[in-house]
């Protein structure tokens, strides 16, 4: 791409050269932003432009036009990544390949720019090779991760917040597809190596830093759970809890933060309820707890529902199953109003794709804490024990009724 000797252009022709391929960088990325699968095409065009142009500037003999052109290349490649299909990941995976081999040349062991594009061309080079999700290209994903963690390790950490920020998304993305190769422990170690990477930058507020940091909890937890290790709960538990801290003193009202707490907090009561069935927790604490995780759960995913249904209504199904099961296990007496004030909610909020699934739900918690109160127990008249146990089973009996109807 290096221009021809006798075709170098004048040093005003680079500069028009220079601009106009920034330029069309810019309205690549402004493209890539509105969606869609015309805004798409418009993007790549965009960035192929840019790549054009500046494949014409002298890049052998200019550190800086050559680190553009490399650049160039990355959003080319981010651009194609973003595509509807197979063939354009394979475009981008070249476009990465071009990218690497240019930023490669580049004196990045003086230069902590240099250094960051190339950690970022490899690890985007690695995301399109997870993508493409066959057996070689997650072998070559992993390597590319690993090149990209080598490369972005050896930055100056303290120098600027995106240099822990590339670090660590580059563990992060190692991570999860150690995750989904079920390979649980390198997974819970890429979470490690993420939040290592962060150090100390979360706690400065850092947004993105905040959110590489719940991420990585949050993931570390899921994959605790995943591999069910020995004290794999506890540590998914503080895991989650950890993960939810990052977001202490914010409005989880955003759609991204809350998708991200929605996530945490099913790790969390997960991990809660096998403390409880494996004996390992003081069973009251634990219980008060987990139905607070799973009323906070619903609350939060009912809260943002209308912003996008498609994701949060699952949340609102997963929460209210695990919370109608909980109370009718070990609170039944609490179930009622519960499922109650769920179904209500529901109602007034007035969606009802999944209405019927949350009633079939509600039925058969009902139903079954009934069957479970029924069981096995020695009534004494006159008793507050028993005086609850009679009032939970009109309750339910009631609640019963009212969802079959």
């Amino acid at each position: 791409m290096t221009a021809c000797p006798e075709m170098i252009p004048s040093a005003a022709d680079q500069a028009l050269l220079h601009r106009a391929g920034s330029g069309w960088t810019d309205r690549g990325a402004q493209s890539l932003a509105c969606r869609g699968a015309a805004c798409w095409a418009a993007s790549v065009n965009c960035h192929k432009r840019a790549v054009e142009l500046l494949s014409e500037l002298p890049t052998g003999e200019n550190f800086s036009y050559l680190a553009d052109l490399g650049a160039a290349w990355v959003n080319l490649g981010c651009a194609l990544q973003a595509g509807p299909s197979r063939e354009s990941l394979e475009e981008a995976l070249n476009a990465f390949d071009r990218a690497v081999d240019l930023l490669g040349k580049l004196p990045f062991d003086s230069n902590s720019r240099f250094r960051h594009n190339l950690a970022a061309a490899w690890m985007n080079r690695a995301d399109a090779f997870a993508q493409i999700d066959s057996t070689t290209s997650r072998a070559n994903a992993l390597r590319s991760y690993g090149r990209a963690i080598e490369i972005a390790g050896e930055l100056p950490l303290d120098e600027k917040p995106s240099f822990r920020v590339l670090l660590a998304s580059c563990w992060l993305n190692m991570g999860n597809l150690h995750q989904r190769l079920l390979d649980f422990s390198n997974a819970v170690r890429a979470y490690d190596g993420a939040l290592a990477a962060l150090g100390k930058l979360p706690r400065s507020g850092h947004r993105l830093a905040c959110h590489h940091a719940a991420t990585a909890w949050t993931n570390r937890g899921e994959a605790f759970l995943s591999a069910k290790l020995h004290e794999g709960a506890e540590h998914a538990v503080e895991s989650a809890r950890t993960a939810l801290a990052q977001f202490e003193g914010r409005n989880l009202d955003g759609p991204v933060e809350a998708k991200l707490g929605l996530r945490a907090l099913r790790v969390m009561a997960r991990g809660l309820e096998s403390l409880i069935r494996s004996g390992a927790a003081r069973k009251a604490e634990e219980i008060a707890r987990v139905t607070d995780v799973a009323e906070r759960g619903l609350d939060l995913a009912f809260c943002c529902r209308k912003r996008d249904p498609q994701f949060f209504d699952p949340f609102i199904v997963w929460f209210f199953s695990f919370g109608s099961r909980i109370y009718g296990k070990y609170q039944p007496h609490f179930l009622a109003e519960f499922l109650d004030e769920a179904l209500d909610r529901w109602d007034s909020d007035g969606g009802s794709k999944v209405a019927s699934e949350l009633r079939a739900i509600a039925r058969q918690a009902a139903a079954a804490a009934l069957a479970g109160l029924g069981r096995n127990r020695l009534l004494v008249a006159g008793t507050l024990q028993t005086e609850l146990l009679m009032g939970a089973v009109r309750d339910l009996r009631g609640a019963a009724f009212q969802f079959d109807s």
